[in-house]
């Protein structure tokens, strides 16, 4: 938590001494992307497989020659395929799941503070804040029981963060640019959660509201996006 401060710290001191040339009022489009896919094949379940994407677009625009403002959008999914064995005594059933268990959405906005070292290499960061919803579902069981336990939560969420990165440039309208951090001192979470025995039919509802003042400090946190400049 102390490095992103002190980044932060750094770009908003730096600021008032060091110019970004041609960057005030430019507005800009800015995306980040994930995608991940596995299979295994255990001769105990059976074959079973993963897949999930995420990714995040950012609109802003430069208020001065070293800050930027603006909103962001992100979205991510998460399923597969997934096979139990539930123990009855002598006897083993197999239970498979497949389908979409993880889907969330976000929305942010952001005021991000720059400091260039050179014409092509600078850093960025600063504070954000953002809302977000995230619908989950998963599975769990013990050996030696007739339990197979379906758990779907759905979760809103609060926060206020901070991030920061790197950039390169690569002509007067690209921008590659690398997260290198992120933090959430603050949070509040709202979460509406539902059980349910697959095995033998049995329900339970519960409600839960959690929040956190400490810092959650992620570092490094690497992820490439792009960066492109369209009123220039």
């Amino acid at each position: 938590m102390k490095n992103i401060l002190f980044i932060t710290c750094l770009l908003v001191l730096g600021s008032t001494r060091f110019s970004i040339a041609q960057l005030d009022g430019k507005q800009f489009l800015s995306g980040s992307a994930g995608i991940n896919f596995n299979n295994s094949n255990p001769a105990s379940l059976g074959a079973t497989h993963n897949y999930s994407y995420n990714f995040d677009i950012s609109l802003g625009k430069f208020k001065s020659e070293t800050r930027a403002v603006g909103w962001r959008i992100s979205n991510s999914l998460g399923g597969g395929k997934m096979v139990y064995n539930i123990y009855n005594g002598s006897e083993v059933e197999q239970y498979e799941r497949d389908g979409i268990n993880r889907f969330g959405i976000g929305l942010g906005r952001f005021w991000h503070f720059y400091k260039q070292f050179n014409d092509k290499l600078g850093i960025y960061g600063g504070p954000e804040a953002g809302v977000s919803f995230l619908n989950t579902k998963s599975y769990s069981n013990q050996n030696e029981s007739r339990s197979l336990m379906e758990n779907r939560v759905q979760q809103i969420q609060l926060s206020l963060g901070l991030s920061a990165g790197f950039y390169y440039t690569f002509s007067e309208k690209w921008w590659v640019t690398a997260s290198l951090a992120f933090a959430n001192p603050v949070s509040v979470d709202y979460s509406f959660q539902r059980g349910r025995n697959v095995v033998t039919d049995e329900n339970g509802k519960s409600n839960e509201l959690t929040y956190r003042f400490s810092p959650v400090f992620n570092f490094p946190n690497v992820g490439l996006g792009l960066r492109y400049f369209y009123n220039r």
